[in-house]
């Protein structure tokens, strides 16, 4: 290895430039700036290295990287030195330039070339960009010069575009007086020239900015950067203007500021329109919560009276006034499925879905939707078939979601299908701990000129062949609840075939989470206590107290006492000191959040567990109640099995 003398090896390990010693060809010293440079953790690993071991195959000019060096190294020490630029390749495989001075030096009866490296990285970069503006200016000039007849060129040329700018342009000396506006300007803010020149732009000020706004400002700009930012000026005329304004620090050779270019843009038709964009927004939440409320309310009553008259207990129904009551039923579960899926979409769209990932047993969730698809009423008799294994693993999604999903496929599947058709379940374990779940159906198939359109609103592909209802949303949402748990959607399907969706969902491992076992029973009886215990329901519709009285008349352990308004519940509750109290949100007199606060000041109620009643499906409601301290938030309409859920839950036996 070729030895530095002391004196010189100070200089060569201290610079900070990458620095190398080429004998024969190869390298045989290096200092610390170059195991930086290129990554490797130590000298050795250059030793005997070729310069073309560490670049890549070829250099720029399409010359192979071993031959050029060889003719590079060749030329130094025929010359002396030898300058030039090369790439270079790090450890870790990444390409960059540098600049190589290679320096030929007579040591110990030979030559060996001293090499000094330099990423030229960012120059190359800047070159780039130069380049790019260049021929982006060139373009520019050229379309210009195209316009004005070939009249103007040079600084005319510049001094036309900006005096032709539609964006407000000002020229000030380094304190600020202005110097030069343009037509822009005067158009914009009102002004002539001459009412302009040696002012200030603070004539713009609308003093809506504060001082420290303008300080950083001329902070920014003083200290030779670019300042830019949204502010609100104000014209001649007093007029406030909405503006996007970028200043621009003018040097000269010995880097002090000569100028300050500025560059105004009215932007208030944009602010304006985001500001409406952002009004319509919240009118359509808003009209989305009222449009909720408003069709959960009747249907409150609908799903709860159908229900009690399918139970039948007291007076039980003839065959043909079940089947009445399954079509009320039917009918008012999709009108409520219709609402469920048009409030989902527009939670995604709004970046508020929320989703509870935990482990799920995917073998009881499955179960569940299967019985509720093969319960499903469908004029064309198809059959569901469950090829799935006994055993599933655990999936880690969110099951309120995942169940939402498995329902609509199979749901689509049956609609979607022939008479007498078939739908086939199955699944598989996939790469990257995921699980495929797969639904094939035996229908009409979909074309492939349709399958782009079958993720996107409103696309009902096939229903004018079929009598089935929809809002054509279904698979779009399918879709957006697959991909928020972190899993992907798919289909393939031929006309006259059929079609199969399948949905890969992560999974918590090969293992199978054992079988809940869950049965719910149609007896109406509370489980968390023997006793007779009190029910205050705070609810000013009549009809949905008609309905509690009739659910709670089949609870034989529980007994009920109704208030129309918030100030007539407290009073009872006081009164009566009920087990527990569903307060309807939407109340006459007060809303539910205020009636909830006055029960928890008084001694009396403090204690007493207070259940939310809304029809507000949206989620902030439910965060909202949470937050305010409810114990639970029940949705309109509501069924029996949750209303049981929540008397159990919640009062204390």
């Amino acid at each position: 290895m070729t030895q530095i003398s002391d004196r010189h090896r100070v200089f060569f390990e201290a610079s900070a430039d990458a620095m190398l010693i080429i004998d024969g060809g190869v390298f045989v010293e290096c200092n610390p700036s170059t195991l930086d440079l290129f990554g490797f953790a130590s000298s050795e690993e250059f030793f005997a290295t070729h310069p073309a071991e560490i670049s890549p195959p070829q250099q720029p000019d399409g010359r192979n990287s071993f031959d050029k060096a060889n003719e590079m190294m060749a030329l130094a020490i025929e010359q002396g030195n030898n300058r030039f630029h090369w790439m270079h390749r790090r450890k870790n495989g990444d390409v960059f330039p540098v600049e190589v001075l290679l320096t030929a030096i007579p040591f110990e009866g030979k030559t060996v070339l001293h090499t000094v490296l330099r990423d030229i990285s960012d120059r190359v970069e800047l070159e780039n960009q130069l380049r790019g503006r260049r021929d982006e200016l060139e373009q520019e000039v050229s379309r210009r010069t195209q316009e004005l007849e070939e009249a103007l060129r040079g600084a005319r040329l510049l001094g036309e575009a900006v005096n032709q700018s539609a964006a407000s342009i000002l020229i000030t000396d380094p304190r600020g007086m202005i110097e030069y506006i343009n037509p822009a300007f005067c158009q914009i803010n009102g002004y002539d020239v001459q009412e302009i020149i040696g002012k200030q732009p603070s004539i713009l000020n609308s003093g809506l900015q504060g001082r420290d706004f303008y300080q950083e400002m001329w902070k920014t700009i003083q200290s030779g950067q670019i300042w830019s930012g949204t502010l609100k000026n104000k014209r001649k005329n007093g007029e406030l203007y909405w503006a996007r304004l970028k200043i621009s620090p003018v040097m000269d050779d010995r880097g002090e500021i000569i100028n300050y270019v500025g560059i105004e843009t009215d932007i208030t038709d944009f602010i304006e329109a985001k500001e409406r964009a952002e009004n319509a927004n919240r009118a359509k939440s808003s009209f989305l919560s009222s449009m909720s409320h408003e069709l959960r309310t009747p249907l409150n009553a609908i799903m709860g009276f159908s229900q009690l008259l399918d139970m039948g207990k007291k007076t039980p129904l003839s065959d043909r006034q079940k089947s009445y009551v399954a079509n009320i039923k039917s009918a008012s579960d999709h009108l409520l499925s219709l609402i469920d899926e048009v409030l989902d979409l527009a939670r995604v769209e709004a970046g508020k879905m929320q989703f509870n990932i935990q482990n799920v047993n995917l073998r009881d969730t499955l179960d569940d939707c299967l019985q509720l698809a093969d319960a499903s009423y469908n004029t064309l008799d198809v059959t569901v078939i469950d090829e799935t294994r006994s055993s599933l693993p655990a999936l880690k999604v969110d099951p309120m979601r995942l169940r939402q999903v498995i329902l609509n496929l199979l749901s689509n599947a049956k609609k979607y299908n022939v008479e007498n058709g078939k739908v086939y379940v199955s699944g598989e374990l996939r790469p990257g701990s995921m699980f495929r779940l797969k639904i094939r159906d035996t229908g009409d198939g979909i074309p492939e000129y349709d399958h782009d359109k079958l993720f996107k609103p409103f696309q009902r592909l096939g229903a004018e062949k079929t009598q089935v209802e929809g809002t054509g949303i279904g698979l779009l949402l399918t879709k957006q609840l697959v991909e928020g748990m972190g899993g992907e959607i798919g289909f393939e399907s031929s006309p006259g075939v059929g079609s199969t969706f399948w949905i890969d969902l992560p999974s918590y491992g090969a293992q199978a989470m054992p079988a809940s076992g869950f049965d719910f029973s149609e007896t109406l009886n509370m489980q968390c206590c023997d006793s007779l215990h009190t029910l205050l329901y705070v609810e000013d519709i009549a009809i949905n107290r008609e309905l509690m009285k009739a659910i709670v008349d089949e609870i034989p352990n529980l007994n009920l006492i109704c208030a129309q308004t918030a100030t007539d519940g407290i009073e009872l509750a006081q009164r009566e000191k009920p087990h527990l109290i569903i307060m309807d949100i939407n109340l006459p007199d007060m809303d539910g959040y205020e009636a909830f606060k006055l029960l928890k000041k008084h001694e009396e109620t403090k204690n007493i567990p207070v259940v939310a009643l809304s029809a507000d499906a949206m989620e902030q409601a439910k965060i909202k109640a949470c937050e305010t301290g409810f114990v639970e938030y029940l949705t309109k309409p509501f069924n029996m099995a949750d209303l049981l859920s929540v008397l159990n839950m919640t009062i204390d036996g």
